[in-house]
């Protein structure tokens, strides 16, 4: 594939950055649009955890379908599905209907966010995979941070289902986007190996890429942040900052504030990466992680949520690129969709346990406990990768980065 800058823009970071603004526009209000059909919090988590639910079913045989009949195909009818199902939650009269077009969504997003990942993996080489995906994430990042405030003022502007409007708009230009400029990448992958002509999933391989330690790590890594995304920042913050008694707009400010500091050190841990080392990131963005979430138990008011949510943004800012440029190098050896997919799969296990688990904490102990969850789940990971992981940055005597067909993962 012949890149250039503007290739790269157009096709990557562009699309990326209006999906995920549509995303990030309904997360301050989509708990709590939730609770105006007058259900509990365990059902109001709930239309978090079902589009999760969604993605875990989709993510590998979405990564099969892109080994086999190519990325872009499967890429381009996901943005379809996201802008349609984004429609139907704004036109939902029960928790039921929402939660059916929350599913929709979720396999929707599938087909985007693994198929997204899979090209990247395949045209990226291992000595910028860290930088690129950096970029990337970064882009992500200031759709995810604008989006917040947006939603958040749409909702006080108009009403509370606007919001959801707006996402389907963002993803409609994300899908004209990648229509237009988005090119096939599968014939063009990097790496290969032994199972480089692999197009379908089986459980010698499956159980190879279990067995791979350091893309294991990557794995409960990518669980952990996703459980840390939609349980704590999606979920708990937006509840207990309405039960501090903040107003939709401020919940919006405060997650759009997290979204900053994520911004602000993503680059910079993009370059950490592809200088330190890719397990070296990772362990220190979850330490940092398990402190800044214990954080949010002494917060008593709005001044003190968005130091909060700053502080929370700064220590998760690698978490988006560090596991998967982890796992990509790992898994340079099998089909790329595939490998993306089971990764994936990890990452909406954690989307789905988050949600789920502090509902259920929230209704028989309090809000509050769900901050000492998070931080031990997290704390327990980053032990993990420690003991287990391995580095998968490889290097020759003068430091230099070897090529994949060189370095055994």
């Amino acid at each position: 594939m012949s890149r250039s800058v503007i290739r790269d823009v157009l096709s990557i970071y562009i699309p990326a950055f209006f999906i995920m603004t549509g995303i990030s526009i309904i997360s301050p209000i989509l708990p709590i649009y939730a609770k105006t059909f007058q259900t509990t919090y365990t059902l109001a988590t709930l239309t978090i955890s079902i589009y999760a639910v969604a993605r875990l079913i989709a993510d590998i045989p979405v990564g099969a379908m892109g080994d086999m009949w190519g990325r872009r195909k499967v890429l381009l009818a996901g943005t379809i599905i996201i802008t349609v199902s984004a429609l139907l939650c704004a036109t939902a009269r029960s928790i039921w209907e929402l939660l059916a077009y929350r599913f929709l969504q979720g396999f929707g997003s599938a087909m985007w966010m693994t198929m997204r990942q899979t090209m990247l993996q395949d045209i990226l080489k291992p000595e910028e995979r860290g930088r690129i995906m950096g970029y990337f994430q970064a882009f992500t990042l200031l759709g995810s941070t604008m989006g917040p405030s947006i939603g958040g003022i749409l909702a006080e502007i108009y009403d509370i289902r606007a919001p959801f409007y707006a996402y389907s708009a963002m993803a409609f230009i994300g899908f004209t986007l990648s229509y237009l400029f988005i090119e096939e990448t599968a014939d063009k992958a990097m790496g290969g190996g032994r199972h480089g002509n692999e197009d379908k999933l089986n459980m010698k391989m499956a159980l190879e890429l279990i067995k791979n330690q350091s893309y294991m790590a990557a794995c409960i890594a990518t669980l952990t942040m996703f459980l840390t995304r939609t349980g704590l920042r999606n979920t708990l913050i937006p509840l207990y900052a309405e039960q501090l008694g903040l107003q939709p707009d401020q919940v919006g400010y405060a997650i759009t504030l997290s979204n900053l500091a994520n911004l602000a050190i993503t680059i910079p841990a993009g370059y950490a990466l592809d200088h330190y080392g890719r397990k070296k990131v990772v362990v220190a963005s979850l330490a940092a992680s398990t402190i800044s979430t214990l954080y949010f138990t002494i917060t008593k008011d709005y001044n003190t949520i968005l130091l909060a949510c700053t502080i929370l943004g700064l220590t998760t800012g690698a978490g988006g690129q560090a596991p998967i440029a982890m796992a990509s190098d790992a898994s340079i050896e099998y089909p790329h969709g595939i490998a993306m997919g089971i990764y994936r799969l990890f990452g909406d296990i954690g989307f789905i346990i988050g949600p789920i688990a502090i509902g259920i904490i929230a209704d028989h102990m309090g809000l509050q406990y769900g901050f000492h969850f998070t931080a031990t789940i997290i704390a327990a990971s980053t032990i993990y990768v420690q003991i287990m992981g391995k580095e998968t940055l490889k290097r020759d005597g003068e430091g230099k980065t070897l090529k994949p067909d060189k370095a055994k993962q």
